[in-house]
């Protein structure tokens, strides 16, 4: 779509293909802006084991009532089949494609993987604040679009969850160790300050209140699928406000110059890592 098709405002019901298809600046945008703008402005969209498990995992918390929907059970090895790789043969392979081709099928798990969304979503239910969350209700994987008039851009965010009674947004996260040290690193490692700061702020421009509260709905990857819930300080959400904002400053000039420069025209110094400068150590002079 162009952008001459946006309309500030909260769209539900969107599709992720048309959203992404939407020409406004997201929250991934901005963040891949600090590796390069060329970068940035190839807005790819990568796939991995651990990003349709996240995806899975949006849907068994968000849209419990869409899990059988979307997903079935991997073709099981028939027992007069000997392969020990089950999972590279052409069967399985066929088996799997004819699952994926099923109207409104998003993916295939293996009976342990949907046992473990199974458990999430008890997890979920049984946790105090996830259960809270659930009642209070809102809108889930809505489109919010919002026309900013300082960088003179559009810009889309798309949150997992938003309580716009409460003031508040809710991400839901899958992480391999959930406790708030690891998790800390993590929001640091996946720029989830930026995330938020940027949600919180575009939310703002469209919504009748400020969004005050970003909620980080927190699930272990691993079994027993522990569930936590953390918000960002204000100093946290400050820094990424800072990085986004810069980030979009930098988009805008880009736009505007029709140039998305990448790397550097600098002949640059670097330094090996200080566990590895051990020449003084060494009694010996070569």
């Amino acid at each position: 779509m162009s952008t001459a098709t946006i309309e500030q405002g909260i769209v539900a019901g969107m599709e992720m293909a048309p959203y992404r298809a939407i020409n406004a600046v997201a929250a991934s945008d901005l963040k891949n802006m600090q590796r390069s703008p060329a970068y940035a402005h190839m807005r790819t969209h990568t796939t991995s084991p651990a990003k349709e498990w996240g995806t899975a995992v949006h849907t068994a918390v968000l849209e419990p009532d869409a899990l059988e929907a979307r997903y079935r059970i991997e073709p099981q090895q028939p027992e007069d089949n000997a392969a020990k790789l089950w999972r590279s043969t052409k069967l399985y392979k066929e088996g799997k494609a004819a699952l994926l081709a099923e109207p409104g099928v998003e993916g295939v798990l293996s009976a342990s993987e949907l046992k473990g969304l199974e458990q999430i979503q008890r997890n979920v239910a049984q946790n105090k604040i996830g259960a809270k969350l659930h009642e209070v209700g809102g809108i889930r994987e809505a489109s919010v679009f919002a026309w900013d008039d300082e960088f003179d851009l559009w810009r889309k965010v798309r949150p997992d969850w938003l309580i716009e009674t409460a003031s508040m947004v809710v991400d839901v996260k899958t992480d391999q160790d959930y406790r708030p040290g690891p998790f800390a690193r993590a929001c640091k490692k996946w720029g989830y300050h930026v995330s938020g700061a940027c949600y919180m702020d575009t939310l703002s421009m469209v919504v009748e209140r400020e969004i005050e509260h970003y909620v980080f709905l927190v699930v272990n990857t691993d079994a027993p699928h522990e569930v936590a819930s953390y918000t960002l300080d204000e100093d946290s959400i400050q820094q990424g406000r800072h990085e986004y904002r810069r980030a979009l400053a930098g988009w805008h000039d880009c736009a505007e110059l029709g140039r998305w420069p990448g790397g550097s025209d600098e002949i640059g110094e670097i330094r090996l890592p200080e566990y590895a400068i051990t020449y003084h150590m060494d009694p010996e002079v070569y």
